[in-house]
């Protein structure tokens, strides 16, 4: 029986033909190499690619290819496998941007602890992949050398603030992994608006050292690929985690707030999926009553993620530094600066109430589910100069209370690929279950067609 061409360009099916002698690390590498080559300027989603014949990407293929003739049984789970870097994060030796002409010049000495892993999983870095500037946006229009466009209508945003990582998986020709920061939905986000998965696990349980800081009590960092199947591995190459038993899934749909303001095409696809899930016997779908005070959560996790980031990036605010840093990204910067001690005590009280409010709506529940966005991608000519508007609100509002609480969160896409803007379910799971969550997207995925 022929393979579906997204098994095809699986890691396992890599791996099986990597084993097979059907191709190499370097072929692999290659070819994704020329892809980039083709897309990069009609997208904009790297900032640095590291190609040519004695570049770090063909030189570690030849390396892995060279260890892989002496042994063919046993590779390390992402072997060979192509990786894309956020540019907020380390790799020793080569530019951080973080998005920003602010830090064209700046070249880490080390590794983040996330790379490390990555590397000592098998991984072939092939380049850092571009950002809303210092990852504080959600749309992806104030990236370095202008807007991030989105991989299945260039026309519109790719979102953000990781939305170069999310159009470089979309746009792969095979197995391919990435990463991403998240502090309000930067992960999620350009996931669902690209049609990729995007898993953002559990607070601290992914290191945040070597990553440049945007709210250091609510950074996460994740992770992208093409499918869950790859997604999982992943994750489970960089934390030693395993998949649990299966069995039916008890998951909630909130009546209100997170299905509220849904646009056309995103409520049809999630009430399709729900449809989907109902009929399949592997779900046990109930309805859950939402608290009204969802909104005032909400603010208080914009006021933490303000206050820290302009704690951390002052000394540019109050220097010549600030003109070359976007117009969107000062005004939010400015508001952190001028918010008060007791505003921000307030909100982290209001953090703690979030965090018992969750509690409530998961009880008895493996996961939550809802839209991922709202909206699907607007274009980006309605984007710029209105990044911190009504849109952004829209684009935020299901995703960053599980930054505020620290939950598993994961995206996956609403329906299978097509011509059509993508849409996302968000899974959302109890702290520490992050192997629920991900076991709860892979049937997703597996019913959702």
């Amino acid at each position: 029986m022929m393979k579906k061409e997204e098994d095809r360009k699986s890691i396992a099916a890599f791996h099986e033909d990597l084993l097979e002698g059907r191709t190499t690390c370097e072929e692999r590498v290659s070819e994704e190499l020329a892809n980039i080559s083709k897309y990069r300027g009609r997208h904009n989603a790297f900032i640095t690619v590291f190609d040519g014949d004695d570049g770090l990407a063909l030189s570690r293929a030849r390396v892995l290819d060279e260890r892989l003739v002496g042994s063919r049984h046993k590779l390390p789970p992402l072997f060979g496998v192509p990786l894309t870097i956020k540019d907020n994060t380390f790799l020793g030796g080569f530019p951080t941007t973080n998005g920003s002409e602010a830090f064209s010049d700046f070249i880490p000495q080390t590794n983040s602890d996330v790379v490390d892993q990555l590397l000592e999983a098998g991984s072939v870095p092939l380049g850092k992949t571009n950002l809303h500037e210092l990852a504080l946006g959600v749309m992806g229009t104030s990236g370095l050398n202008g807007p991030i466009h989105n991989a299945v209508d260039p026309t519109r945003i790719s979102g953000g603030s990781s939305g170069g990582s999310a159009v470089s998986v979309r746009l792969s020709k095979g197995a391919i992994i990435s990463t991403g920061s998240d502090t309000g939905g930067s992960v999620r986000v350009p996931a669902a608006l690209n049609g990729v998965c995007g898993f953002k696990p559990s607070f601290e349980l992914l290191s945040t050292d070597g990553v440049f800081p945007l709210s250091g009590s609510l950074d996460h960092l994740g992770l992208f690929a093409r499918s869950m199947a790859d997604l999982s591995l992943g994750f489970r190459a960089i934390t030693g985690s395993r998949p649990l038993p299966g069995r039916k899934h008890r998951v909630g749909i909130p009546t209100t707030y997170f299905v509220d303001e849904m646009d056309k095409q995103v409520s049809k696809d999630f009430w399709h999926a729900i449809d989907a899930l109902k009929g399949s016997g592997d779900f046990d779908v109930r309805d859950v009553p939402v608290e009204e005070s969802m909104g005032s959560y909400a603010r208080a996790r914009a006021v933490l993620t303000l206050k820290e980031a302009s704690w951390f990036y002052e000394k540019i605010l109050r220097s010549e530094a600030r003109k070359l840093l976007h117009k969107d990204v000062v005004a939010l910067m400015d508001n952190g600066l001028k918010m008060g001690m007791l505003r921000y005590i307030h909100a982290t009280n209001l953090r703690v109430r979030c965090g018992q409010a969750m509690a409530r709506l998961l009880r008895g529940l493996d996961a939550l589910l809802m839209p991922t966005c709202l909206v699907v991608a607007p274009r980006i000519d309605d984007v710029v100069g209105k990044e911190t508007g009504y849109l952004r609100y829209l684009m935020l509002k299901n995703t960053e209370l599980f930054n505020l609480t620290g939950l598993p969160a994961l995206s996956v896409p609403a329906r299978p690929r097509g011509d059509s803007l993508p849409t996302g379910l968000q899974v959302v799971g109890n702290v520490g279950e992050d192997e629920r969550v991900l076991s709860v997207g892979e049937s997703l995925s597996s019913v959702v067609r």
